[in-house]
């Protein structure tokens, strides 16, 4: 995570005034940089420790085994598995639902841009013929409606933070 308003992404120049999450992919080991709303920079924050080392990681990411972690995260939430609607058979969630329905927000709120954002396969015309995809995922990222509970910690709950309840100074 980068705090700066300036993408240090060096074939950049576009501001965010959130700052920027940077990742690999696991597949390509290609580096992006993704700037944050309001809602990812305020939850983020939220997570630092006290004394931030710069050299530690806030959270750890990337692992060989994605779906595990991704059950444990589940079950940690208290999320019951998803029933099957033709036969009523309980199933695991798996990081590809949450994958799908993203991209499926995402490309409803604006076309195609789950391609960049998400890292799903190029099939739309317009998108392969768009020479500079990063303000396309840009806008996408600052412009998606963000669902209420998302901006709970932003705003608060009757004038408290929803984390530790003490009364925000300016109310």
């Amino acid at each position: 995570m980068f705090w700066n308003h300036e993408s240090t992404d060096r074939q950049s120049n576009l501001r965010s005034r959130y700052g920027w999450l940077f990742y690999r992919r696991v597949k390509t080991n290609k580096s992006f940089y993704r700037s944050m709303n309001r809602a990812v920079h305020v939850h983020l924050r939220s997570l630092e420790p006290p004394r931030l080392a710069p050299e530690e990681p806030i959270f750890f990411g990337g692992t060989a085994r994605p779906n595990a972690v991704f059950k444990r995260l589940i079950a940690l939430a208290g999320i019951r598995n998803k029933v099957d609607i033709e036969t009523g058979i309980a199933k695991d969630w798996l990081l590809k639902d949450l994958r799908k329905t993203c991209a499926t927000y995402y490309d409803e709120h604006m076309p195609e841009s789950s391609i960049e954002i998400l890292g799903h396969s190029v099939s739309g015309v317009t998108y392969r013929h768009y020479a500079h995809r990063d303000p396309l995922a840009f806008k996408a990222i600052m412009t998606i409606p963000q669902p209420s509970a998302f901006m709970a910690l932003p705003q608060g709950i009757e004038d408290e933070c929803p984390c530790c309840r003490r009364k925000f100074a300016d109310s």
